[in-house]
């Protein structure tokens, strides 16, 4: 790096300071790498690239612009979202939201930057990539500054599960900075990224001790022969307890009548707060009520808030635990009021009913009740 593009960073950073404790935080927390591997800029999470002969042509006033449009790609976390959506179209999408957000502030943008008066105030990205869709807007990808990058290249230091809770950390911390400046609250963070990360980074249920606690009863009867026990001779072989990982998770989301939009999202985040705490290997969601309408493959890519659900039907419990019976699984984990029916048959997979309501308790598994988090075997 050039000393003159060094100085230049430095102040782009000393400007955001001066403007916004959020999205500087997010800055300072970053790697900022100038690589003629972009053509432009671009961000994988937790680092910005910029392409050094496009940085001469900027001022500094402009370039911590075009920092702060980075940063905010990773505020919103627009790569982990992005799910199964097309990568041109949902770009687009996040860079009108961000640019309306930056020029309203009194920010620089660079001309080749997208700006609409018509996403405004009151868009979120989620809307403006649907709306674009219904238009089949087609966008010339020559002149286009697509900057939201897929990890995995030698340069990126993390990638999958460690990334999105690298960004998650970075995130926390910038809206702590803006609560301790003052700012939260005065428009500085946007209702979408503040419903996000209460909505992802706040699930409801103490999924430590209640995971923990469920999976930990059966660890402990798991003993294995492959390994020596230290505490004795060599020559001496004891059971050895194994460390229990976690492999397949099947959630059950009951999607009847009687559960309603809130719930349903209350249910999502709390999936999701598993797959961020837990990470497990392999994760299935069923939407269901008297019977199974869909059954959704999860991976770290799926933005499972953003999964669709059918139901409004009855509700009936064993459908499911007939096809979990015929998937094998680690455990099953069931959202439910257990408003269904009370006679079940015997499962050989462990059951974690998750109960808002004052049902009593389901006849086989456990059930934890959402409302004061304790459990009845």
């Amino acid at each position: 790096m050039s000393t003159d593009l060094e100085a230049k960073l430095l102040k782009a950073k000393i400007e955001l300071m001066t403007r916004s404790a959020f999205i500087s935080t997010i800055a300072l927390s970053m790697q900022h790498v100038i690589t003629d591997a972009t053509a432009t800029a671009d961000v994988n999470g937790t680092i910005v690239r910029y392409n050094p002969e496009f940085l001469k042509g900027q001022t500094v006033t402009q370039f911590a612009g075009l920092m702060a449009h980075e940063c905010w790609h990773v505020a919103f976390q627009h790569l982990a979202r992005r799910g199964n959506r097309d990568p041109i179209i949902w770009n687009c999408a996040g860079d009108y939201i961000i640019n309306h957000m930056l020029t309203k502030a009194g920010f620089e943008i660079p001309t080749a930057g997208l700006l609409d008066k018509k996403y405004g105030d009151g868009w979120s990205t989620d809307s403006v990539y649907d709306d674009l869709m219904k238009e089949k807007k087609d966008f010339d990808t020559q002149t286009l500054m697509l900057d939201l990058r897929e990890g995995g290249s030698k340069e990126d230091l993390q990638d999958g599960p460690k990334l999105d809770s690298a960004v998650t950390n970075i995130i926390v911390r910038a809206r702590t900075q803006a609560q301790m400046s003052g700012k939260q609250g005065t428009g500085e963070i946007p209702d979408e990224i503040e419903r996000m990360i209460d909505e992802l980074l706040n699930p409801k249920l103490p999924w430590p001790v209640i995971l923990h606690k469920f999976l930990d009863q059966r660890v402990k009867e798991e003993y294995s022969w492959a390994r020596k026990n230290r505490r004795y001779p060599s020559d001496t072989y004891m059971p050895s307890l194994h460390s229990y990982g976690l492999g397949h998770l099947t959630f059950a989301i009951d999607t009847s009548g009687s559960i309603d939009d809130d719930h349903l999202k209350e249910m999502l985040s709390e999936i999701k707060g598993i797959q961020q705490v837990f990470n497990p290997e392999h994760m299935t969601i069923i939407d269901c009520d008297s019977q199974i309408h869909q059954v959704h493959t999860i991976d770290q890519t799926t933005d499972i808030m953003s999964l669709k659900f059918h139901g409004g039907g009855g509700t009936m419990f064993q459908p499911v635990l007939d096809y979990v019976s015929e998937h094998p699984t680690q455990a099953l984990i069931y959202f439910t009021d257990l408003y269904g029916e009370s006679t079940l048959d015997s499962v050989d997979y462990p059951v974690l009913w998750i109960c808002n309501s004052d049902h009593e308790p389901a006849t086989i598994g456990e059930t934890v009740y959402v409302d004061h988090y304790s459990t009845t075997v």
